[in-house]
C-alpha cells in the first residue's frame, strides 16, 4: 500500500517535527541537576559548582508556566514551600549564561507531607440547655483543615467542623438524656488524618423516690478523660422552681450516686450533676421527679362561678375524677388579692363539686375562686384554673345608663354576654343585646323609671372544657338622676302657663309631697301625686293674686328624700 501525502499534509508534518526539536533542546541538560526533599515543604536543589551567577524556576502542579524564585551565586539553594504540595510533582530549573550562551537545568522531585498530623486535645463534653455541646484543644498544626467528629464504638464520623480555631460542636441529633461517647480527628489540607482522642462522655443523671418519700435517691454515669483529671462531682437541686443550689459533693473515685432530703412541702425537685476538672466543668442533663403519689384526680377543672340575683350567694362548680375521692378545698381571693381556704366539698356521682359562698357582697368587689386537691399522700396539690364573679356597673351617659362588667376569667374560649333588664317591680326580663365584650349602652335614663339589670354569660363552644355552662352576674338597680325645675309665676287664666307644679326628671313616688300656702299659712293645695298640678283655686274657688308659699317633699333615684322650700306668683 502506497501513502499519499498532500501538501498540506506535509506542511504539518513539517511543523511538528520541528516542534519536537525544539521541545528536545528545551529540556537538554547542560547543567546537572539534583533536587531532594528534606523536610515537609522543604526541596534542596544542588549542581555543579560554576563562576556564573544562577536563577532559579519552579513550576507548581497546575500551572502552566515556570516561576522565577531565586538568584544566587552558589550552586545550592533551599526551596520552602508556602503552600501544601500532597504527594505530587514539582518541577524546578536553573539558567546561567556562560561565554554568551545560555546554560539550564531540570529536575522533577515527588513532594509529599512528610510530617503526621498533630491531633486536637479534648477540652470537654457538657450540657448546654439540653443540648450535649463539645468543645477540644485546636491541634497546633498551622495547615490544619478541619475536625471530624465521631461518636459510638466503633467510633463513626457523624459530622464535620471546618476550620483550625473552630473547636466546639453542638449534638443536635443526640439525646442528652442517653449517654453518648464522642472521638475528634483533625485532618491537615493533604487530607491526612490525626490519631483520634480518647472517648469522652457526656453525663446522664437519673432520679428516684418512693411514693410520699422526702428521700431522693440519684445516680450518674463517670465523666470520661477530663483534661488534668478529674476533681470532683456536685448535686445541684431546685425545689419547686426555686434557684439551684449546691446539695452533695462526691469524690472523683467514689461512686456516682448520692441522696439528699427535701422538704415536707416539696412537691417537684430538678437535678442536675456537675464534674469538676482543673479547666473544665461538665454539666449533666437535667432530670426532675413530681413526689406524691400516683393517686390523684385523671381531671379537675373549674366550671363556673354564679351569683344569685340578690348577689347574698356564689356558687362555685367544678368538675373531677368521680373516682378520685379527696378533701376538695375551696380557695377565695377578693380584688386580686392572695388566695385562702374557705371552705370544703366533695363530688357526686358524676364529679360535679358544688360549693356555695354566703359571706360575700358581690356589689363591693370581684370574688375569685379555685378549687385544689391534695394527692394519695397529701402533698402535691392539683388545682384548677381561676373563675371570678362578675361585677356590674351602671353608669350615666347623656339620657342613657352604659352597663359594663370585668371579663369572665374562667373560661378559654369565646365568652358571649347577654345584657337583661326589666322595670323595677316587674318579673319578666328582657333582652337588651348580646356582646364578647364587657360593656353595652342602654336608654334606662330616658325610660323615666328604674330599671334592674343582670348579665348571663355563656361558654363559648370553642372552651377548653366545652361544658357550655352558663352563670350570671347579681342584679343591679338602676334608677336615673333626678332633676326638678320650678317655676316662679303663673297666670292661670292664660292658654299656656296656667297652672302650677314642679316639672321632674325621674321621681320616686314613694314619700311625695307638694303642698302650698298662702301668706295666712293656710294651706290652698296639697298632693301626693308627682303629675298633680295647681291651677290657683282652692276648693274649687280661685284665690287672690299674690305670692304664696310652697313645700316639696321627695325621694331622688339615689333613694335620699329631699325636700324644697319657695315661694311663686300668682298673676291674673
Amino acid at each position: 500500500m502506497k501513502f499519499r501525502c498532500f501538501p498540506r499534509c506535509m506542511m504539518m508534518l513539517t511543523a511538528l517535527l520541528a516542534g519536537l526539536m525544539n521541545a528536545q533542546s528545551l529540556w537538554a541538560d547542560t547543567i546537572p541537576l539534583q533536587a531532594q526533599q528534606t523536610a515537609t515543604r522543604e526541596v534542596v536543589l544542588d549542581w555543579n559548582a560554576t563562576t556564573a551567577t544562577t536563577i532559579v524556576y519552579r513550576r507548581y502542579p497546575g500551572e502552566a508556566s515556570e516561576r522565577q524564585i531565586a538568584v544566587t551565586s552558589d550552586n545550592h539553594y533551599v526551596d520552602h514551600h508556602s503552600r501544601a504540595v500532597c504527594d505530587d510533582t514539582v518541577y524546578y530549573s536553573i539558567s546561567q549564561t556562560l561565554s554568551g550562551v545560555e546554560q539550564r537545568g531540570y529536575a522533577a522531585v515527588n513532594v509529599v507531607d512528610m510530617d503526621a498530623t498533630a491531633p486536637a486535645a479534648w477540652g470537654v463534653v457538657t450540657v448546654e440547655q439540653q443540648t450535649i455541646v463539645l468543645r477540644w484543644e485546636a491541634s497546633p498544626d498551622n495547615d490544619i483543615m478541619g475536625y471530624m467528629v465521631m461518636e459510638g464504638s466503633p467510633s463513626i464520623v457523624i459530622d464535620t467542623v471546618f476550620g483550625r480555631t473552630n473547636t466546639s460542636y453542638e449534638a443536635l441529633t443526640y439525646a442528652s438524656d442517653e449517654e453518648h461517647h464522642f472521638r475528634i480527628c483533625a485532618f491537615d489540607t493533604c487530607r491526612l488524618a490525626s490519631a483520634i482522642t480518647e472517648a469522652c462522655n457526656n453525663i446522664v443523671v437519673d432520679l428516684e423516690s418512693q411514693p410520699c418519700s422526702r428521700t431522693v435517691a440519684v445516680r450518674w454515669n463517670a465523666y470520661d478523660h477530663m483534661p488534668g483529671g478529674l476533681d470532683r462531682y456536685e448535686v445541684w437541686v431546685s425545689e419547686d422552681g426555686g434557684a439551684f443550689g449546691r446539695r452533695v459533693t462526691v469524690a472523683a473515685d467514689a461512686a456516682c450516686e448520692a441522696t439528699f432530703e427535701v422538704a415536707a412541702e416539696t412537691q417537684e425537685v430538678t437535678v442536675y450533676v456537675c464534674a469538676y476538672g482543673a479547666s473544665y466543668t461538665s454539666y449533666s442533663n437535667r432530670k426532675s421527679i413530681t413526689f406524691g403519689t400516683t393517686e390523684r384526680p385523671s381531671y379537675l377543672y373549674l366550671r363556673k362561678v354564679s351569683t344569685s340575683d340578690d348577689g347574698n350567694v356564689v356558687t362555685v362548680v367544678a368538675q373531677t375524677d368521680p373516682a378520685f375521692e379527696g378533701d376538695y378545698r375551696v380557695y377565695r381571693s377578693v380584688d386580686g388579692g392572695d388566695y385562702t381556704v374557705v371552705g370544703h366539698c366533695q363530688p357526686n356521682g358524676d364529679g360535679t363539686l358544688e360549693w356555695r359562698d354566703h359571706s360575700v357582697q358581690p356589689s363591693e368587689g370581684v370574688y375569685s375562686y379555685r378549687i385544689g386537691v391534695m394527692d394519695g399522700c397529701g402533698r402535691n396539690e392539683v388545682v384548677t384554673q381561676s373563675g371570678s364573679t362578675l361585677r356590674l356597673q351602671v353608669a350615666e351617659m347623656g339620657t342613657d345608663a352604659v352597663v359594663s362588667w370585668n371579663p369572665y376569667e374562667g373560661w378559654s374560649g369565646t365568652t358571649t354576654y347577654d345584657l337583661l333588664w326589666r322595670p323595677i317591680g316587674e318579673e319578666e326580663w328582657r333582652l337588651a343585646g348580646s356582646t364578647t365584650g364587657q360593656e353595652m349602652g342602654e336608654d334606662g335614663s330616658s325610660s323615666g323609671a328604674g330599671r334592674e339589670y343582670k348579665v348571663i354569660a355563656t361558654e363559648g363552644a370553642n372552651s377548653q372544657y366545652q361544658q357550655g355552662d352558663t352563670l350570671q352576674s347579681m342584679v343591679v338597680v338602676h334608677r336615673p338622676l333626678t332633676q326638678v325645675w320650678m317655676p316662679n309665676a303663673f297666670t292661670p287664666l292664660e292658654s299656656t302657663n296656667n297652672t302650677f307644679g314642679p316639672q321632674f326628671v325621674y321621681v320616686e313616688e314613694t314619700d311625695y309631697q307638694f303642698i302650698i300656702f298662702n301668706r295666712q299659712g293656710l294651706e290652698v293645695f296639697h298632693s301626693n301625686d308627682p303629675t298633680a298640678q295647681w291651677d290657683g283655686t282652692r276648693g274649687g274657688s280661685r284665690v287672690p293674686a299674690g305670692a304664696y308659699v310652697y313645700i316639696l317633699r321627695y325621694r331622688k333615684g339615689d333613694g335620699t328624700l329631699q325636700e324644697q322650700v319657695g315661694t311663686v306668683l300668682l298673676v291674673y
